[in-house]
Order: structure tokens, then C-alpha cells, then sequence
């Protein structure tokens, strides 16, 4: 088998609320949609992250990627993998645009691996640990205490016993949210995102404040660059702390591990180098003894289906991300991929991707919804 075309396209769909975030107001998702044909006629589907200017990951697949693949066997992926890696590293470039364009050709390969096998990507890799996946909420966003507490007590009816919120980086603010979510959900896993929102002063100060409502993890309080104020936070507080989404490879999150800085590793698949990078990411996690929960967040729709057969396969996986926000997307498989039933969902087991693409509806040369 040889793959003889690698194209990108990007996707646009508008949200019909916008989600508000502690560093952004979120209007539209995008992502850029990786499509691989063989000889054979079969096709793989990957997707990039790409929250802004999609069309620079989409020419980096068509001027760097594209060429080191046509003509190859997919089924070596991991050759693949570090080919398009090498290309611009000497130049410094491991991380950002490359390793974005890198993840979506990547799940496109497992895709086609997946077809070819007759079995689901998550089958190829350690085996399916998980048929079925623990999952929460995700994300209650930024509003008032007493709207957030309403939608915490709404998913509790819906069958969750873990859900996100999303706080702003304002102390008095979001403990007053917290407490109210807590008050509406008292018996559930609760967790704050803050958009890298936080100083390390503020981070510190919400933590403490933060004990006695039992926040299980607080997420990328910080930016990730600032190793010295997580330094900081770990020194000042007990708080548990999840990242990962921001981060690129497992060169990046090895020194968190290392300084024992953090105590859940949230890669994603679309943005930290595909399935192969996150593997290398969770092998590094495992090293550590830490649990892997990978993040979906604001994505595309094969970055949904990708993470399930991912965390499917991972023994340290805790818990699906699981966003139960408005989905734009929701046309662009042939069956609608599965929700939580009484806070699991199932994994899906045709092969590749687990669900066919609505070629209908996406075409071969994509789409662009505006």
C-alpha cells in the first residue's frame, strides 16, 4: 500500500453562545482536517489543533509534510513520525505550528492502520483496556455563581459525578464560583480550569482559599513557561495541578514530571504530535507514576473520536473529557459519536477512528463552514 495524496482543508463552525474563558471569548471552532489517500482506496482523517490562523498548520502539511509522505507505506508510522519531526527541529522548531500539522497526519495514519486492520486504532495500540471510559462534565463556563451552580446541578440530574468549571484568574471571583458549585454538587469530583488565567501570587491565594470546597484538581493555573511560579505553588499549597493541553511532546512535560510539579498530564492528541507523540507522552507519565486524562477542550470533531481510541488503550487514563457544551460538529460522522450515560461512555469499535466520516457531508476537499 502507498499513500499517493496528503491534503488539508480547513474547518470552521460558529457556536451559537459563545464560550467564555479566563483569557478568551471562544466564538467559533476550528481546526484543520488532515485527509490521506493509499493506492488502495483507503482513507485516513486526522485533525490539527488550531484555535487561530488554521491556514498556517494547513500549509505547512502541503509544503513539509506532504512531500516526505507520498509515495510511502503508511503503515510506518513511526518512521513517518520522525521524518517530520526532523525536518525543521535543528532549527528549533519542535514545538507550535509543526507539531500541530505532525498530529493530524499522524491520526490520519493510525486511521488508515485502523481501516486496514478491521479493528479500531484503540486495539492496535496497548489493546482496549477500556471499552467503556469514566467521564465528566466539561466545562462549566465562566458566569455568574449562582448560573454555574444551576448547570453543576443540572449535570448531577444528567448522571455526572465529576464535572469541570472555568474560573477567570480573579481570587475573590472565582472562589465565590467554586463555593456555589460545590453548595449545588456536594458530592461530586470538582474541577477549575484557569486558562493559564493566574499569577503565581493569585494561584496560591485561590488554593488556600479553594481547600475546604475540596477542588480535586486545578487546571493550567499558570502559563506553562513559567516553571518558576508552579515551582511556587507546589511549595506554598497541596492543591493538586493538571496541564498538558499547552504543552507539545514529552521533552516539554518531562520537566514538570521531573520537579514533581504537577499530578495529572492532559495532552492533546491534535496538538502534542498525534497519537504517537501522546504515547511517548503518557510512556513518560508512567515513568512517573502519574494518570493521564487527555484533553479535548475546544477541538474538532476527529480530535473527539482520536481521544476515545487513545484513552481506550491507555492503562493510566482517569477520566474522558467530555464536552457536553454545543457541538457544531455534531453532522460530521455517519452515527453521532456517543455522550456519557451515567457518567461512562463507550468506546467505539468500527475500525480506524471508531466512526465512519459523513463523506456527504464533508467532502473529499473538505469544508469550510462559515
Amino acid at each position: 500500500m502507498k499513500i499517493i495524496s496528503v491534503t488539508a482543508e480547513v474547518l470552521v463552525r460558529q457556536l451559537r453562545q459563545p464560550w467564555r474563558i479566563a483569557t478568551s471569548l471562544i466564538t467559533k471552532l476550528e481546526a484543520v482536517l488532515v485527509r490521506i489517500e493509499t493506492d488502495e482506496g483507503i482513507v485516513g482523517y486526522g485533525e490539527c489543533c488550531s484555535r487561530i490562523g488554521p491556514s498556517v498548520a494547513m500549509n505547512v502539511i502541503d509544503e513539509i509534510l506532504a512531500p516526505l509522505l507520498v509515495g510511502q507505506d503508511p503503515a510506518d508510522i513511526g518512521a513517518h513520525w520522525e521524518r517530520m519531526f526532523s525536518t525543521l527541529r535543528f532549527r528549533g522548531h519542535t514545538r507550535g505550528f509543526l507539531i500541530e500539522a505532525i498530529s493530524g497526519v499522524d491520526i490520519a495514519l493510525w486511521d488508515i492502520a485502523g481501516q486496514r486492520a478491521t479493528q479500531p486504532i484503540g486495539r492496535l495500540l496497548h489493546g482496549m483496556n477500556h471499552k467503556v471510559l469514566p467521564a465528566y462534565a466539561s466545562s462549566i463556563l465562566i458566569n455568574s455563581p449562582d448560573m454555574m451552580a444551576e448547570e453543576a446541578f443540572r449535570l448531577v440530574e444528567q448522571g455526572y459525578s465529576a464535572i469541570k468549571i472555568k474560573i477567570s484568574g480573579k481570587v475573590t471571583q472565582d472562589v465565590a464560583r467554586v463555593a456555589a458549585v460545590r453548595e449545588a454538587a456536594p458530592d461530586i469530583m470538582l474541577f477549575a480550569d484557569a486558562n493559564s488565567g493566574f499569577t503565581a501570587p493569585d494561584a496560591i491565594a485561590f488554593s488556600r482559599k479553594v481547600e475546604r470546597y475540596d477542588l480535586y484538581f486545578l487546571e493550567e493555573p499558570l502559563p506553562l513557561d513559567d516553571i518558576p511560579g508552579y515551582r511556587r505553588l507546589r511549595a506554598a499549597t497541596g492543591q493538586r495541578v493538571a496541564l498538558g493541553e499547552g504543552e507539545f511532546h514529552s521533552f516539554g512535560i518531562r520537566s514538570f514530571l521531573e520537579e514533581g510539579l504537577i499530578d495529572l498530564v492532559q495532552p492533546n492528541v491534535t496538538r502534542a504530535g498525534g497519537i504517537t507523540g501522546c504515547l511517548r507522552i503518557a510512556a513518560t507519565a508512567h515513568a512517573f507514576n502519574l494518570p493521564i486524562a487527555l484533553h479535548t477542550g475546544a477541538s474538532g470533531p476527529v480530535c473527539m473520536a482520536a481521544t476515545l481510541q487513545l484513552a481506550s488503550s491507555l492503562p493510566g487514563t482517569f477520566m474522558h473529557e467530555h464536552m457536553y457544551l454545543d457541538n457544531p460538529f455534531v453532522d460530521f460522522f455517519e452515527t453521532p459519536l456517543p455522550v456519557p450515560e451515567a457518567g461512562e461512555i463507550a468506546v467505539p469499535q468500527a475500525p480506524g477512528l471508531g466512526v465512519p466520516i459523513a463523506c456527504t457531508a464533508y467532502p473529499a476537499n473538505g469544508v469550510a463552514d462559515t
